[in-house]
């Protein structure tokens, strides 16, 4: 409620939250006009997002997660950015706390920053640079983003996975024409303890569904797949560690005729 960008409507799910959640909800509901709130039974990250996205009544969507820190300036930077650039999406870069440690783990500084705009082509050339400002994760993560509401029409969540993001966030990127980027950080992604992906396996946080699907679909449509089947050869033995070794065939077989009818 502090921004600096004050023309927003604040939509806050709650979860089925065993704790205080809820209560804390309603006074904020009470307080500020802009606050909408919806109580619902537990269904997890994505059936939240579906939820509040359904909500949304303004041009643009943006999320936020429950444990996360905003800059004052977070919404203003990326509004400014979209508009300035005519894009359908803005995208921010971000800081990682952990706080068991109380210490930073990832930050940028002054000197780092940049803007460019990008195809949705040339935006997934960097989907898997980890080195490059960790944009991997920047890439994936459904916050840290402004996004032009019109996008979200066909656009659902799965309700089913432990971890929505890498099966989604991808999709929305190609219903875009425009993607701007600013190599600055505009959010802070708290590591917790208690937190979704720390109580995941790692093949639920990097699944070998998601990269097939992109494989299928972004081939089709004549975008270069090589680094997509790098990616998909790498999460197959994930499921191998996980335990989850017909899912690990499966992946595979499927790179294994992608190789064959590419030699040929």
């Amino acid at each position: 409620m502090n921004q600096t960008y004050s023309n927003i409507e604040l939509i806050l799910i709650d979860d089925g939250s065993t704790d205080n959640s809820p209560k804390i909800c309603e006074e904020y509901r009470q307080k500020y006009d802009q606050v909408r709130v919806l109580h619902k039974k537990n269904g997890g990250v994505g059936s939240s997002r579906n939820a509040g996205v359904a909500m949304a009544s303004g041009d643009y969507v943006l999320f936020v997660d429950n444990d996360d820190w905003l800059p004052e300036t977070h919404i203003e930077d990326l509004y400014n950015l979209l508009k300035k650039n005519n894009a359908d999406i803005a995208v921010g870069n971000f800081n990682e706390f952990d706080e068991e440690k109380s210490a930073f783990l990832y930050w940028m500084n002054e000197n780092d920053y940049f803007e460019k705009c990008y195809s949705p082509k040339d935006w997934f050339k960097l989907e898997y640079r980890t080195a490059y400002y960790n944009m991997s994760m920047v890439f994936v993560v459904p916050w840290g983003k402004l996004y032009n509401r019109d996008l979200f029409k066909d656009i659902v969540y799965p309700i089913d996975a432990k971890v929505e993001d890498n099966l989604t966030t991808w999709k929305i990127y190609l219903l875009a024409d425009k993607i701007v980027y600013m190599n600055k950080s505009i959010y802070t992604h708290r590591i917790l303890n208690a937190s979704v992906t720390a109580q995941v396996d790692k093949s639920s946080v990097f699944p070998s569904e998601a990269v097939e699907q992109r494989i299928s679909l972004v081939k089709s449509i004549g975008f270069d797949t090589t680094e997509e089947e790098k990616a998909c050869e790498k999460r197959s033995t994930l499921l191998q560690f996980d335990d989850d070794y017909l899912k690990s065939r499966e992946a595979k077989q499927k790179l294994a005729i992608l190789k064959k009818y590419r030699e040929e």
